[in-house]
């Protein structure tokens, strides 16, 4: 990066302000090392050979295993949260629930809502309101879509720029219009069913709207799961806009604009149903 910004400022005219006069990454690594503690330990010179430095333990240093402090009553002596200021007894004491101790009943869910069936106080399994069990749904959209952060983009950034990142396979897929697909992954056998093959473009869907992505047929999946990451950079319909599917991956389209709970902001993305079929752009 160093290296490309240096060229940039050269093109605009102040390639040795930017350089300092001319400093190389390397010397720049220089500069760091002489300007820290590191020349009391090791010379330059061993250190660019070796490529690292453990900085020594000091010698009247004794070892706190976490949470140890708070089996023997002690104030914190680990970087763990403790309680809200107005909830704690004694400043550097007690864990980060509101009563500062070990919670099988939450007492901040006491607190704010203690009916709430969605947030028990206890933990207990609650069904997915979108899901495998969800019968009447399920019937008509069986694929349970899973959508985690992309790998190779950072949420939308590096995606939609006609980047170098395109060309990694397991981020989008040229086909032979010249588009890049984002990928969908699918269970071999789901696959099968629909007569779906490796890179076929496909139209994944549900009653909220519809993607076509390429598929990626695959063993990592168990049936009735599709997997396909979230926050592709771009939206590009194929018809009229919020009437007609998608083909640059806009996952979230298909996903739900529910909360995980009516006193809890977090989305819930995972609790999600489609259905995959072939696609033919005639037909759509």
């Amino acid at each position: 990066d160093y290296e490309i910004f240096a060229f940039l400022a050269g093109k605009l005219g102040f390639y040795d302000v930017y350089t300092e006069g001319g400093l190389t990454e390397l010397d720049w690594v220089k500069r760091v090392f002489d300007s820290s503690d590191l020349p009391k330990y090791i010379s330059w010179d061993k250190f660019f050979k070796k490529g690292y430095f453990v900085v020594p333990l000091s010698e009247d240093y004794t070892s706190t295993p976490a949470l140890r402090w708070f089996a023997e009553n002690r104030k914190r002596d680990t970087p763990d949260w403790g309680p809200h200021p107005e909830s704690q007894e004694e400043f550097g004491k007690g864990l980060q629930t509101t009563s500062g101790l070990i919670e099988f009943e939450s007492s901040s869910l006491k607190k704010f809502d203690p009916t709430d069936e969605e947030r028990p106080l206890i933990p207990k399994y609650r069904l997915s309101w979108e899901g495998h069990h969800t019968t009447k749904i399920y019937k008509k959209y069986p694929l349970q879509l899973i959508s985690p952060h992309p790998r190779f983009s950072f949420h939308t950034m590096g995606d939609g720029k006609e980047s170098w990142i395109n060309e990694i396979p397991d981020h989008r897929v040229l086909k032979e219009d010249g588009y890049y697909y984002w990928i969908i992954r699918i269970n071999s056998n789901d696959a099968a069913k629909r007569g779906i093959k490796q890179s076929d473009l496909v139209r994944a869907f549900n009653d909220r709207g519809a993607v076509i992505c390429a598929a990626q047929v695959t063993e990592r999946l168990p049936p009735g799961t599709a997997h396909s990451y979230e926050s592709c950079a771009d939206y590009d319909p194929v018809g009229r806009p919020g009437e007609s599917a998608d083909r640059r991956g806009c996952i979230n389209l298909l996903t739900p604009g529910r909360y995980i709970s009516k006193n809890a902001c977090g989305m819930a993305p995972n609790s999600c149903l489609i259905q995959i079929e072939k696609w033919k752009e005639e037909k759509h």
